[in-house]
């Protein structure tokens, strides 16, 4: 700080020899406009004025706010200049000021006493700032404060600051036998000061000692009054001698009894209270009392010994007049408000020992015994956590807990380092993305005028829900002139000029930028296990442009996504272009006209309908189990007219363009892989909107077979849609793996996926997604001596987890990849022409399957994966297979506990007779086992 002043010093000494001696305030105003711009560029203050006033009151600022730089930087300046600005005006001299002042005090009647003080107070203040008025205005404070010295001589007193007047005055004390006289200190009102600047000093001495009478004379009585009634004989707290003792030995004061003495202040502590007086420091005494004190999460209480500090006057007040003593309630209160403290300070530092081990997640009781053992030590007698104890008692807890904190830390790095999700995707985040969502529902041309964008952009990503919606994005792209490749998990077809890429949205790449992208169907971003593909698309998608399509009820999705990212997003609303008309009464299975969809939602009740409508109709069936390709040629069959009627799953709902004029619901309720329930609002106006496509028909109608389903649609048909609801689900891609892996030192997949599924928060509207499916293939494949990679690769394809057939294969697999041996595709043995029974179709099935995961897995480890082409050839001989099944009206649904036939229109896939039997199984069960819940034989 020294150093800084005698900077300052040195700095004010230096401008002044460019100001002519005088200060900046002063010299800076003789400095020119154009001189004042330049220094107000050199300091970064200038804003455009030239105005010399504001220029010099900033500068004036800046000098005074005493920044050494800036006044470095003010010096700095002048000297570089190399002017000097002399003060215009002679440097006066001390014979000048001194004439000046004898030159004005002329004009004052004043006596040479006067004259000698008001010389003194103005022969150092520089003459121009020497007045008349302030020679007047000192002379009034001398005369007056000379007038004060007169009337405390005459009154013998002292005034206080507030014009009260306080004095000595002599009392008499009457008791029992004594006669004294004992100084007192008496003090006035405060006096008017008006008067005492006007009024004379004969005036205002008598009427002052008039005062000072009255008061000594009330004082008087009051000691009489006092002294008439204290109890000599029977003080409850003082003997005679001691009450005429004190009276006699107390120091002059303005009561009028004094402050007894520490010897019988300790005789009346001893006596009456029990409590030793321990010490005395200037006006209070020290009692120490020995207390204990309950910890929390601690059996033995903690001693300590309480210091109670009593003020002696005021203890003293209490003695004289016989007043109940407090120490006990001030032992009390303080040892309470101790004790407070003290708590507090424990609890403090157990927080702060609580958050240096948050991630060790210590317990209460165990966090209190350790920072107990390392506390305790350091308490002395009285209950305080000093600051130099807390930092010792953190440092040693730091050192207990390291190597345990060290291991959880690791984790807590991998969580920080993950948790900003839209940081994964750099590229994104350097394009300045520019989102539009176009919103509509079904039928509304928001699809299609997204790839008229998407056509025009010099490069560019479709990003389709299905392998088949890829696949015609590809062709339409192709269609219209445009270079494009076809990417998706189980093939590629690759364009080395291509522009544009049509994938699904799982296949997209994060590390090609292009100029726009489409993210088709962005409802699907609240599905349940695909839902983090969207989420990471709409985050990550490498385009300058992003746009987004999909229902009305993403919306809301959308726009906290934008939010989240802080990207500009434009919504663009579409209206249906054909009207969807509801039907007032069910369709009976007979009645149904050409150019129906009938909507089932399992694939058995998908082919008990084709089989049902075959006797009748010409029949298409879609469902999600048939490959692509087979799902396609039977869209086909249908669009060209080959049939009349189509059978479809909800998989229809996504973008299919089909000449569907009457859509009609044979059921309610779903499967959603986790419970039977019924459908949404959003599922019935998704699937509904395939009906009436805009150019196929002019109106489109919806309906159902029966008159409850149609009840519970026509309900759902009109009722509002719930808008999708955060937290949306991310994935843990490769880098994330291998960041768990080489910071826990994690080895197994399953661990480590259990491990992100558990600790994985993400900033922003974010979760760790479904790794069910994941974690059941990691379990498998940990099984096996494979690379990370490896393993991550095999946990991610796509498994049918309810296939035997699949799982069998995917084993196989993983054996021969930690063998390092080619693996071949083994293909069935024999095909007919078409399936004999529903579980031939269902084997055909899951060999497709069976041949998707080892497509998908040739892509990525090719150089095991050896049978590439005879795999595709075999796919398509199973198409041809199954779209002959298909074609067929022969199946015979039947039980899957006996394999006795069931009616065409059996609502459940085992007989009545095997449904008993296994209601007989059940009670007999729980008959035996009366605490297990009865099972109910009502079918559902």
């Amino acid at each position: 700080m020294a150093k800084k002043k005698k900077k300052m010093i040195k700095l004010n000494q230096s401008i002044r020899h460019f100001f002519g001696d005088e200060g900046f305030d002063e010299g800076i105003e003789r400095v020119p406009t154009d001189v004042l711009v330049a220094l107000a560029h050199t300091l970064g203050v200038f804003n455009g004025t030239t105005d010399k006033t504001g220029l010099i009151k900033t500068f004036r600022r800046i000098w005074s706010e005493g920044e050494s730089d800036n006044r470095e930087m003010i010096v700095s300046f002048f000297k570089h200049e190399g002017k000097i600005y002399p003060n215009p005006k002679p440097k006066e001299k001390p014979h000048e000021r001194e004439e000046k002042i004898n030159e004005m005090l002329e004009g004052f009647d004043i006596t040479p006493e006067e004259r000698r003080a008001l010389h003194a107070s103005f022969i150092d203040i520089r003459t121009r700032k020497i007045t008349p008025e302030k020679i007047a205005s000192k002379l009034e404070h001398i005369r007056y404060t000379r007038k004060r010295e007169q009337l405390e001589k005459a009154l013998e007193g002292k005034f206080n600051f507030d014009d009260s007047l306080e004095y000595y005055a002599s009392i008499t004390y009457h008791i029992d036998t004594e006669i004294f006289t004992k100084i007192h200190i008496l003090k006035t009102a405060p006096l008017n000061e008006k008067r005492l600047h006007e009024e004379s000093i004969e005036v205002l001495v008598p009427e002052i000692t008039e005062l000072k009478t009255a008061l000594t004379t009330q004082k008087q009585e009051q000691t009489n009054l006092f002294l008439s009634s204290l109890n000599l004989s029977d003080h409850r707290y003082l003997t005679k001698e001691q009450i005429i003792a004190s009276l006699k030995s107390a120091p002059p004061s303005t009561q009028t009894y004094g402050t007894l003495s520490v010897e019988i202040l300790r005789d009346v502590l001893a006596r009456h209270l029990h409590t030793p007086l321990t010490s005395v420091t200037n006006d209070d005494l020290i009692v120490e009392i020995d207390k204990q004190l309950h910890l929390p999460h601690r059996i033995e209480p903690l001693e300590y010994t309480l210091s109670l500090h009593l003020d002696i006057h005021e203890l003293s007040r209490q003695i004289w007049n016989e007043e109940e003593l407090t120490i006990t309630t001030m032992v009390e209160e303080q040892s309470i408000q101790e004790e407070r403290i003290f708590l507090q300070e424990l609890e403090h530092l157990v927080e702060e020992c609580r958050t240096r081990s948050k991630l060790l997640e210590i317990d209460d009781e165990s966090l209190y015994e350790i920072v107990y053992e390392l506390l305790l030590p350091y308490l002395t007698l009285t209950p305080h956590i000093s600051s130099k104890t807390s930092r010792r008692v953190l440092f040693a807890y730091d050192q207990r807990i390291a190597g345990e904190l060290l291991k959880r830390q690791r984790q807590a790095l991998l969580a920080r380092t993950v948790r900003d999700f839209k940081n994964l995707f750099p590229l994104a985040r350097s394009l300045r993305r520019r989102l539009i969502f176009h919103t509509g529902p079904t039928n509304s041309g928001k699809t299609y005028t997204a790839f008229q964008q998407l056509k025009k952009a010099g490069t560019g990503y479709y990003l389709a829900p299905l392998r088949l919606l890829a696949l015609e994005g590809y062709e339409n792209l192709r269609e219209q002139g445009v270079s494009a490749s076809l990417i998706t998990g189980e093939e590629q077809l690759l364009d080395e000029d291509a522009t544009h890429i049509s994938s699904t949205i799982e296949m997209l790449s994060f590390e090609s930028e292009v100029d726009c992208c489409v993210i088709d169907e962005v409802q699907m971003i609240d599905d349940r296990d695909r839902g983090w593909a969207w989420a990471n698309a709409i985050i990550g998608a490498p385009a300058k442009t992003v746009i987004m399509t999909g229902s009305p009820n993403a919306k809301e999705a959308i726009i906290a996504l934008a939010e989240y990212l802080g990207e500009p997003l434009e919504i663009i609303e579409f209206e249906r272009k054909n009207p969807l008309e509801l039907l007032k009464s069910p369709t009976p299975i007979t009645a149904i006209e050409p150019k129906t969809a009938v909507i089932a939602f399992t694939r058995s009740n998908a082919l008990r309908l084709k089989q049902q409508l075959s006797k009748t109709y010409r029949t298409s069936v879609i469902y999600g189990n048939l490959s692509p390709e087979v799902r396609r040629e039977e869209a086909r069959r249908f669009r060209e007219g080959e049939t009349d009627i189509l059978v479809a799953t909800d998989a229809i709902s996504m973008g299919l363009n089909l000449p569907i004029k009457t859509l009609l619901f044979s059921k309610a309720d779903k499967f959603d892989g986790q419970n039977q329930r019924n459908l949404t609002a959003t599922e019935v106006r998704q699937i509904s909107g395939r009906a009436g496509r805009y150019g196929l028909s002019e109106k489109g109608y919806v309906g159902a077979l029966t008159a409850d389903v149609l009840k519970t649609i026509s309900s759902l048909f009109t009722k509002a849609i719930e808008p999708i609801v955060l937290p949306f689900n991310v994935m843990a891609n490769f880098d994330h793996i291998m960041l768990v892996s080489n910071i826990l030192e994690e080895k197994s997949l399953s661990n480590i996926v259990d491990f992100f599924v558990r600790n994985m928060k993400f900033e922003g509207p974010f979760r760790a997604a479904n790794l069910e499916s994941m974690q059941e293939a990691s379990a498998i494949v940990d099984r096996y001596d494979l690379d990370m990679r490896t393993k991550y690769t095999l946990a991610t394809a796509p498994l049918s987890t309810s296939s035997p057939l699949v799982m069998a294969a995917f084993e196989r697999y993983v054996r021969a990849l930690e063998q390092k041996k080619p693996i071949a595709y083994i293909p069935p043995q024999r095909l007919g022409l078409h399936a004999l029974s529903m579980e031939e179709l269902q084997e055909a099935e899951d060999r497709i399957k069976e041949i998707s995961l080892y497509l998908w897995l040739s892509y990525r480890l090719g150089e095991f994966f050896v049978d590439a082409e005879k795999a595709r050839t075999f796919r398509g001989e199973l198409n041809r297979f199954i779209e002959n099944s298909l074609q067929q009206s022969h199946f015979v649904p039947r039980c899957k506990t006996c394999g006795k036939p069931l009616a065409p229109n059996a609502e459940f896939s085992i007989c009545q007779s095997c449904f008993n039997n296994l209601n007989r199984s059940k009670a007999q069960q729980a008959r035996s086992n009366p605490a297990e819940k009865k099972y109910s034989s009502k079918r559902r």
